[in-house]
């Protein structure tokens, strides 16, 4: 009644049937990918088989030919995306509202920029800024348990560079030698 299995030492049954087995294996993957496509297109599972009685037609599986720009779904299915037709006057509007909108953020900095230049209070505080920042920063660097952590995060951190993160307080206007 037992079936009696004998291993012979130095085959492997993986080098024997590997080839055949990593097959299989690829064309089952790529059959359920090919099934759950289908199904997330049509939103149904394929067809099953129907008693005599037909009442009516199943969809072709395939687009008809023409100028359909997408599969063709059953009438009670809406498609996922759909051509949009665009006003030329809204598309004109908003593209007039983004011009504006940058035109006036260009102005913005540029206003902010000539301050910073200009304005010999904003100077002042701006040098007091940066001492202050700077007394900051050497207290924190006296600091043992922030200096390992900081040590410990860097070498977590992979390595891809990142800019101030918003609302950080280093977010003031770069200094410039020349001021």
């Amino acid at each position: 009644m037992g079936c009696d299995f004998t291993i012979k030492p130095g085959i492997s049954i993986g080098k024997i049937t590997g080839g055949f087995v990593k097959t299989v294996l690829l064309l089952t993957v790529a059959m359920c990918m090919i099934q759950l496509s289908l199904i997330q297109v049509y939103g149904e599972e394929a067809p099953k088989a129907a008693p005599a009685q037909t009442v009516a037609p199943a969809p072709a599986p395939f687009p008809a030919p023409g100028p359909t720009l997408g599969p063709t779904l059953a009438a009670d299915k809406q498609q996922l995306f759909q051509p949009v037709a665009m006003d030329p006057k809204l598309m004109r509007q908003s593209m007039q509202s983004r011009s504006e909108y940058d035109d006036l953020n260009r102005r913005i900095m540029a206003r902010q920029a000539k301050l910073y230049e200009e304005n010999a209070r904003i100077k002042e505080l701006q040098t007091q800024l940066r001492d202050l920042q700077k007394k900051i920063d050497r207290l924190m660097a006296e600091d043992e348990e922030l200096n390992t952590l900081k040590k410990q995060y860097e070498a977590i951190t992979p390595e891809i560079p990142m800019g101030a993160r918003r609302g950080s307080i280093t977010n003031a206007m770069p200094f410039f030698p020349g001021r």
